[in-house]
């Protein structure tokens, strides 16, 4: 889950703080684990080091990525656009419905809910997570591209690698830096010896 921690203030048409932590307990993560499904926010990892590298490495291997991207909260928009950077499909996108849309997000399919600030009413919450949940279990069936930057890349004949292609790849890359290694070092030994 990609979104802001604990009370954000949204300076939206008119100024509110919402409590984003009350969205992910009342909607995200309950309707998460309905589906069958781990529900991790990057609050919940226990890491050493620094946490981007884990942060990036959860964006391109989870099966599913919700972003809550409600107060326009800069650290979720760029994890966002990570995530449609790396991976074609399965991002669902959600906000308050009062916030302000970003330019380049408001086109995308965005699930919208509503806040009372503080907290969210207990009507909306379980609507909501039914709604999230159905379109979670929607897009784990499916494969349709829901990131910009692939259905870009698709649109100029570029496809995206599938896993056995992008295996043969990384095996083609790796004996190829052994193969180009083995000359190089072959081609110092010659030098070494001018030959």
């Amino acid at each position: 889950v990609i979104m802001g921690f604990g009370k954000k203030t949204d300076y939206g048409d008119k100024v509110r703080t919402l409590d984003l932590d009350a969205t992910y307990a009342a909607i995200i993560k309950p309707a998460i684990e309905d589906c069958g499904l781990t529900c991790i926010r990057a609050d919940e990892v226990t890491h050493s080091g620094v946490i981007d590298v884990k942060m990036y490495e959860l964006l391109l291997r989870a099966d599913l990525v919700v972003a809550d991207i409600s107060t326009a909260n800069a650290n979720a928009i760029y994890e966002l656009g990570v995530r449609h950077a790396l991976r074609p499909y399965r991002t669902i996108i959600m906000k308050e419905e009062e916030g302000k849309f970003q330019f380049d997000l408001n086109h995308l399919a965005t699930l919208q809910y509503r806040h009372l600030g503080e907290d969210i009413g207990f009507t909306e919450a379980q609507k909501k997570r039914a709604a999230l949940a159905t379109l979670v279990k929607a897009v784990m069936v499916k494969q349709d591209t829901d990131s910009p930057v692939f259905t870009h890349l698709t649109a100029v004949g570029l496809r995206p690698m599938t896993d056995d292609d992008l295996s043969r790849a990384t095996r083609a890359a790796e004996s190829a830096a052994e193969t180009l290694a083995s000359l190089l070092d072959a081609g110092r030994t010659a030098a070494k010896n001018s030959n």
